[in-house]
């Protein structure tokens, strides 16, 4: 019995079909099979013109990590279940498998054994070890470097590029390869740092508020992106006094320890950003502008479809999600815990 079948024969609750459903609804199989017929026909009549559904679910698919070769050979309603199911899946799983093969197939994951890990946190903390091996000498000249020996790192990225690098396998919004605004709305407020261990994968991020104009907030934040107290970080207590320290003397954001050279670099990519998006967002805001009620009336929206993202803003407008301050004690009071 092969790996797959002996997979599917223990999660049996993972390995239903259509048909297997509607066995469960209907119970007779000439009722399974009466509406088994009836939605066949729906779905070749819907699926026979729309070419935008396909469209759009294949690039979902391609996204997700399919290759194009294999979406063009499997017929409709093998795509547009394959889409549903996946659809139920994490994100994050599949965009860290993939990287997780990619990284494993060129000899720089050191745990090889994929049944060994059974939680998301486990496999970032396999893909942030084998990013560090990655790591160019060049990054760090746009990094502030805080500590870094044994097998502890502690850096404040300056860049957008160092901080992607340095936060890669995690799902911090900083680091997003995605997204880049929050790099900079973070790094321009405030102090943003990266504490990272070469040995286990760990990483915790910590940011504190410098701008008077935003709630005060000193928080932290595992590697997949879950709020914690300080306390909570796993993190030594001299790489956390570390932290604290930094937090405690500087009065500085990132964005402005950097050089000129890098500020002016941080300006370019920050300026041509927000014009892009401009244009894509007056396009979008065109297209939706106007949606027609169930009375006849119209009425103006903003909704985009599940495949496009959400407009950038300018840095005065952008809304940003405020923890609740986790060590101000620490920090006004000289304690490392609460």
């Amino acid at each position: 019995m092969s790996k797959l079948s002996t997979l599917k024969e223990q999660h049996p609750n993972f390995n239903i079909g259509l048909i297997d459903a509607l066995s469960i609804l209907f119970e007779k199989p000439k009722y399974v099979e009466l509406a088994f017929n009836l939605h066949k026909h729906n779905f070749n009549k819907q699926m026979k013109n729309d070419w935008y559904t396909k469209r759009r679910y294949a690039t979902d698919l391609i996204d997700a990590g399919f290759k194009k070769e294999h979406i063009d050979k499997i017929s409709d309603h093998m795509l547009v279940s394959i889409h549903n199911i996946l659809d139920d899946v994490n994100d994050a799983i599949l965009e860290d498998v993939n990287k997780f093969i990619e990284l494993n197939e060129r000899g720089l994951i050191e745990n090889k054994d994929v049944t060994s890990y059974k939680s998301l946190e486990e496999l970032q903390g396999a893909l942030s070890i084998a990013e560090l091996k990655l790591m160019s000498n060049d990054l760090e000249k746009f990094v502030i470097k805080l500590y870094d020996e044994d097998d502890w790192l502690i850096v404040k990225p300056l860049t957008y590029e160092s901080s992607c690098k340095y936060g890669a396998g995690t799902k911090w919004c900083t680091a997003s390869t995605s997204e880049e605004y929050q790099y900079h709305n973070y790094t321009r407020r405030g102090i943003l740092i990266y504490a990272m261990n070469r040995k286990t994968g760990v990483k915790v991020a910590a940011f504190k508020n410098l701008d008077s104009d935003h709630q005060r907030e000193t928080s932290f934040w595992n590697a997949v992106d879950e709020r914690l107290d300080s306390s909570e970080c796993k993190l030594p207590s001299y790489i956390l006094d570390t932290i604290i320290a930094d937090f405690r003397s500087c009065v500085t954001s990132n964005y402005d320890l950097g050089t000129d050279e890098i500020k002016k670099m941080n300006d370019e990519r920050l300026n041509g950003k927000e014009k892009s998006n401009s244009l894509v967002y007056s396009l979008r805001e065109l297209a939706n502008r106007y949606d027609i009620m169930d009375n006849g009336e119209y009425t103006t929206t903003t909704t985009l479809t599940s495949t496009e993202t959400e407009p950038q803003r300018s840095l005065d407008d952008q809304p940003v999600e405020e923890a609740v301050p986790s060590i101000e004690y620490e920090l006004t009071n000289g304690g490392a815990g609460v």
